[in-house]
């Protein structure tokens, strides 16, 4: 499935982006990373190249911003692969008291995690049409199926991702075009390490209770749950128990959030 096709991975410099394109590589395919940064993307394809498996493979980055469409459109209209597969994983998360956050950070959230994933899969699925075939990966979160004390910057987010997945899917099946949506759980990430700096109390004694994968074995899901294509990949099995009893673990961290708060 993943031999010789050309993948093309947004927040591929780092966190569950890179560990994708690490093991896509070292199945064949060729990979192509965009991120913001120079550097981490230099450092990330030394990492990718380190799993290369025959002499046809490809490993390159472009530096881009997912939130600024025009910005983004220059940067892909340079010389690379055509994208067999897109994945959808530039993501930022700003924890926070909604009365205390600005309202600049409630914009850029959104632009990066939902504008981003609809502007470069704007500007690739045209190719996938043309050529009768393609799949598309959006990274959402399981903040998109219970909300959670302190992430109403991140979690409606996620939220829209999941929507736009429902929604293209629907669309695009048609076309050759298959569409996967991943609820991954928190994740052994920079962005993680970021987040826990900006935790309200309350939150940080909500995370406690669930545990935190490696992006390596997110991927490894992922991988598993594209094999199959299955539309909604939930990476672990507290994840899936979440996501099947969300409606009790809801309102068991709304009464807790609303206890601690009193």
């Amino acid at each position: 499935m993943f031999e010789s096709k050309n993948v093309l991975i947004s927040g591929g410099s780092s966190g569950i982006g890179l560990a994708l394109a690490k093991q896509l590589f070292s199945f064949g395919s060729s990979v192509t990373i965009l991120a913001r940064r120079k550097d981490l993307l230099k450092k990330a394809i030394l990492e990718i190249e380190n799993e290369r498996i025959n002499s046809q493979q490809t490993a390159i980055s472009i530096s881009a911003d997912v939130s600024k469409y025009a910005e983004l459109k220059s940067s892909l209209e340079k010389d690379r692969p055509v994208a067999d597969i897109l994945i959808n994983s530039a993501g930022i998360a700003y924890p926070g008291l909604f009365t205390e956050l600005d309202p600049e950070i409630f914009y850029n959230v959104m632009n990066v995690n939902y504008y981003g994933t609809v502007n470069l899969t704007k500007l690739i699925v045209p190719e996938m049409i043309e050529n009768k075939s393609g799949y598309i990966v959006n990274i959402s979160s399981l903040a998109a199926v219970i909300g959670i004390y302190g992430y109403t910057a991140y979690a409606p987010s996620k939220y829209a991702v999941r929507g736009f997945s429902r929604c293209l899917r629907s669309e695009l099946k048609s076309k050759g075009i298959d569409v996967s949506v991943v609820l991954p759980p928190d994740t052994d990430t920079p962005q993680l390490a970021f987040e826990h700096t900006l935790l309200p109390d309350i939150t940080r004694q909500i995370n406690q209770s669930g545990g935190v994968m490696s992006p390596e074995k997110v991927s490894d899901c992922i991988i598993k749950g594209m094999k199959r294509k299955k539309f909604t990949i939930i990476p672990g099995l507290e994840g899936k128990l979440l996501y099947l009893l969300a409606p009790i673990f809801g309102r068991y961290f709304f009464h807790f959030a609303v206890k601690k708060d009193q």
